[in-house]
C-alpha cells in the first residue's frame, strides 16, 4: 500500500506545472479576448472580408468553423443535418446550385477528400443512410460534408483545417490587417512544457510499472493529459494588425456592443432612418445594401417593417453571435421572431464539435513545431 504522504507529496509536484500553464493561458486569453474600443455603435458587420477573417480579427479562431457554417444556412447555401439525441450525426449539405465563394469551398473540402477509396465510399454511402439519404452510388449522392457521425474523416479534416487557416492567416497578412509572423510565445512555452512533462512522464511511467505502483502510472498519464489539455484551451497564435485591421477590429467592437443591448435598443435603431434596412417604397438603404437585400415593396405598416428588418438583420448577425460568444440569446431572439428551423440546436451541437476539433488540432500543430524546433536545434550541437 502506497504511503500517503508520498501520495499527497507527488499530487503537489504534479500540479505545478498545470498551474504554471493554466497562468500562461490566462494571460493569453485575457489578451486574446482584448477588442479596442470603438467610438460608436455598429448594427452591420463590415463590408471588408469575410467571416473567416472577421472571426480571426476578434481571435474567436475556435469559433470560426461554427460561424461560417451559421452563415452558409442563413445565406440559403446549405442545411445543417441532424437526427434525434445529442448522439448523433451532424452534416451540413450545400444546396443544389448553391453560388459558394471559393473560400467558401476550400472550407468545405476540408470535411471530405476529394477523392475516395471504396472502403471510404462505403462507410460515406451509410452515413448518409443514418441521415435518411440513400444513394447507391457516390455520383448519385447529394453534396453533404460530416461534421460528426460515420462520415467524418478526421484525419483529413484535421490536415485540412490546420491548412485553411493558415491560409486565411496568410490571406489577412496580404490584404494589410496584419503583419507577418503572429506571435506565439505563450503556445511555444506551453508546448515545451508538454514535452518536458511528457518526457518526465515517460520516466516515471516506466519505473512504475517496474515497481509494480499502477497508482503511480495512472498519475503520471492523467498529469501529461492535464497539461496537453492546458494546451487546447490557450488561444491560437496572436496576430499582430496593422492600422487597417485595427480599424476592423473598432468596427467589430462596436457590433459587439450593439448585440449586447437591450431588445428595445435593437428595436429603436431599426426604426430609425438610419438603421432601417428598406424604405416604405422598397428601396434598400445602406444597410439594407450591406447585408445584400433585393429592392422590393414592402408592407406600410411600421410595425411589420420593422419586425421584418429585425428578423433578416437578427438571422444575418447570427454567425457573429458565435464569435462573440452570444449565440444562446440571439438563437432564442431568432426563434422568437418565427425561425424556422432549430438554431439553438444547431449552434449547440456545431459549437461543441468544432471548438474541440479545432482545439486539438492546434494544440498537435504546435506541439510538432516544437519538435521540429528542439530537433533543429539539437541537429546543430551534432554538427
Amino acid at each position: 500500500m502506497p504511503d500517503p504522504f508520498e501520495v499527497i507529496a507527488f499530487l503537489l509536484i504534479a500540479a505545478v506545472p498545470v498551474l504554471v500553464g493554466l497562468l500562461i493561458a490566462g494571460i493569453a486569453r485575457a489578451v486574446a479576448n482584448r477588442l479596442p474600443a470603438s467610438p460608436v455603435v455598429e448594427f452591420l458587420p463590415p463590408q471588408e472580408g469575410s467571416i473567416f477573417e472577421h472571426a480571426l480579427a476578434v481571435r474567436a479562431d475556435r469559433r470560426v468553423l461554427t460561424a461560417a457554417l451559421i452563415e452558409l444556412a442563413v445565406q440559403g447555401k446549405a442545411r445543417v443535418l441532424t437526427t434525434d439525441g445529442r448522439r448523433g450525426p451532424v452534416a451540413v449539405q450545400v444546396r443544389p446550385g448553391a453560388a459558394l465563394t471559393g473560400e467558401q469551398r476550400e472550407f468545405l473540402r476540408a470535411f471530405r477528400p476529394s477523392h475516395m477509396g471504396p472502403r471510404q465510399e462505403r462507410r460515406y454511402l451509410r452515413a448518409l443512410g443514418d441521415l435518411g439519404i440513400e444513394s447507391a452510388s457516390l455520383a448519385e449522392a447529394p453534396e453533404v460534408f460530416f461534421v460528426r457521425g460515420h462520415g467524418t474523416f478526421r484525419r483529413h479534416r484535421r490536415r485540412h483545417l490546420s491548412e485553411f487557416l493558415d491560409n486565411t492567416r496568410r490571406r489577412m497578412t496580404s490584404d494589410g490587417y496584419t503583419r507577418r509572423n503572429p506571435i506565439s510565445v505563450h503556445l511555444v512555452l506551453l508546448s515545451l512544457l508538454f514535452l518536458a512533462v511528457l518526457v518526465v512522464g515517460l520516466v516515471l511511467l516506466l519505473g512504475a510499472v517496474v515497481d509494480g505502483s499502477w497508482l503511480g502510472a495512472v498519475a503520471v498519464v492523467a498529469e501529461v493529459a492535464l497539461v496537453f489539455w492546458v494546451l487546447t484551451i490557450a488561444p491560437g497564435p496572436l496576430l499582430r494588425f496593422t492600422d487597417r485591421g485595427r480599424e476592423l477590429r473598432r468596427h467589430l467592437a462596436g457590433l459587439r456592443s450593439y448585440m449586447e443591448l437591450a431588445e428595445q435598443e435593437r428595436l429603436r435603431v431599426l426604426q430609425s432612418p438610419e438603421g432601417a434596412l428598406r424604405t416604405p417604397a422598397g428601396a434598400l438603404t445602406v444597410g439594407g445594401q450591406v447585408l445584400g437585400l433585393e429592392a422590393q415593396p414592402v408592407a406600410g405598416d411600421p410595425v411589420a417593417q420593422s419586425r421584418l428588418d429585425r428578423f433578416v438583420l437578427t438571422e444575418k448577425l447570427l454567425p457573429y453571435a458565435v464569435l462573440f460568444r452570444q449565440e444562446k440569446q440571439w438563437s432564442k431572439e431568432f426563434e422568437r421572431l418565427g425561425g424556422g428551423v432549430n438554431v439553438s440546436q444547431h449552434m449547440r451541437m456545431l459549437g461543441t464539435t468544432f471548438e474541440t476539433t479545432v482545439a486539438v488540432v492546434q494544440a498537435i500543430a504546435i506541439v510538432i513545431e516544437v519538435i521540429r524546433l528542439v530537433g533543429g536545434l539539437l541537429s546543430l550541437f551534432r554538427n
